[in-house]
């Protein structure tokens, strides 16, 4: 009788302690669901503004080469401002961290789900890793942009951005400073061809993101999120 009791009590108590890991699991797999939408969204974002920044930085190479940089160099201010632009996806990884790095990864007891939420973890870190190092290159364009473009001028361009661009938004102003000769500062023939070959040296790295780490990222987050309302019942 008291082995008996003693083995009841046993399987009780592991049925309470299951039944507490599944409600955490649980919580953990709702919470995860809602950061990897968040994710996803960015993702698709930053992947149009990295399209749209190669777009502008094929169009600054263009225009050096095809004209004398005086010309219309209205044309030029829009581009390298635009040119240096980049997008760093803003993530929700507070339930991502919890899970790994607190060992709370183990709720998990589909095999798949762990391996995949493992693998998002790499390619993020990865995306963040490849951004850095366009900052480091648009850091490096920067300086030489600074010895070109006349600060006034740049100034009358802040009203203009990839937001402006991915929303539609058009600027009257801009358009006809575009087709404008403004002033430059002295000697900047080799300056603008150096802020060109560093932007140039962000370009495969852009595309590398636009076009392999963004919809890796995408895909894995997508199953990760559809195997979790399979599991947790989510809706």
């Amino acid at each position: 009788m008291l082995f008996l009791a003693v083995f009841c009590g046993f399987l009780a108590e592991n049925k309470r302690e299951h039944m507490v890991e599944h409600s955490r699991a649980k919580a953990y797999a709702e919470s995860l669901y809602k950061d990897l939408q968040n994710d996803t969204a960015e993702l698709r974002a930053a992947a149009w503004y990295e399209n749209e920044t190669v777009i502008m930085i094929d169009s600054l190479a263009n225009f050096i080469s095809s004209k004398e940089p005086s010309q219309k160099s209205g044309q030029l201010y829009y581009y390298m401002r635009l040119a240096g632009w980049s997008y760093n996806v803003t993530w929700s990884r507070a339930t991502l961290y919890q899970l790994i790095n607190s060992g709370n990864l183990r709720y998990f007891t589909n095999t798949r789900l762990v391996t995949q939420v493992s693998t998002y973890n790499t390619l993020a870190n990865l995306i963040t890793d490849i951004d850095e190092k366009i900052d480091a290159r648009k850091t490096r364009a920067a300086a030489y942009k600074d010895r070109i473009l006349i600060a006034k001028y740049q100034q009358a361009l802040s009203s203009i951005s990839m937001d402006d661009i991915y929303n539609g938004r058009r600027n009257a102003f801009v358009d006809s400073m575009r087709n404008t000769d403004v002033p430059m500062q002295s000697n900047v023939s080799d300056l603008i061809n150096a802020f060109t070959n560093a932007i140039l040296d962000t370009k495969n790295l852009r595309e590398y993101q636009q076009v392999k780490s963004y919809p890796q990222a995408i895909k894995v987050a997508t199953e990760i999120m559809e195997l979790l309302k399979k599991e947790y019942h989510l809706k």
